[in-house]
């Protein structure tokens, strides 16, 4: 699979750009700014998803614990004493959604990636300032080229295997 990197004069092209792009492989952007985009992301499923179970385990843990596993009558409280154990509950609610929220943002982003042969591109290195650059992991290099040249990209390169 080869790389190609290309760059382009402002944000407005580039994002009329990336929708074509797509088809052809592994599209990532390199701009100054974040762009908008209407694609949305899974990851806020998975920290609620990741709360609620974390709370309901939460609570059962203390509900078995308390009335199953080591019931103790303490000033003649009832064993299901579901309020002293909404807090406890809550905490491990919150920390479950911050550990899934972590993972996830590290899995979405396909994080920590120590290295990338994009990083050795000579168009990237305005792409933090002043470049609005594009980055295609693709086969069919020959349609890779010639789209990037209907599109108007400033410059195309095209990185070593």
């Amino acid at each position: 699979m080869k790389t190609l990197v290309a760059s382009f004069a402002s944000e407005a092209r580039l994002v009329k750009a990336l929708p074509g792009l797509r088809p052809l492989g592994v599209v990532e952007t390199y701009t100054p700014q974040a762009l908008e985009d209407d694609r949305s992301s899974i990851l806020p499923l998975v920290v609620l998803v990741a709360g609620l179970v974390g709370a309901v385990c939460g609570f059962g843990m203390q509900v078995y614990a308390n009335m199953i596993g080591y019931p103790i009558d303490i000033g003649g409280r009832p064993e299901f004493s579901w309020p002293a154990f909404v807090p406890i509950a809550f905490e491990i609610g919150v920390l479950s959604a911050v550990l899934a929220g972590f993972v996830g943002f590290l899995v979405v982003n396909r994080l920590p990636r120590l290295y990338d042969p994009v990083d050795e591109a000579s168009l990237m290195r305005g792409a933090t300032r002043d470049r609005w650059c594009v980055s295609i992991r693709t086969e069919e290099l020959d349609r890779a080229h010639t789209l990037l040249r209907e599109l108007a990209a400033d410059n195309v390169e095209e990185l070593p295997a």
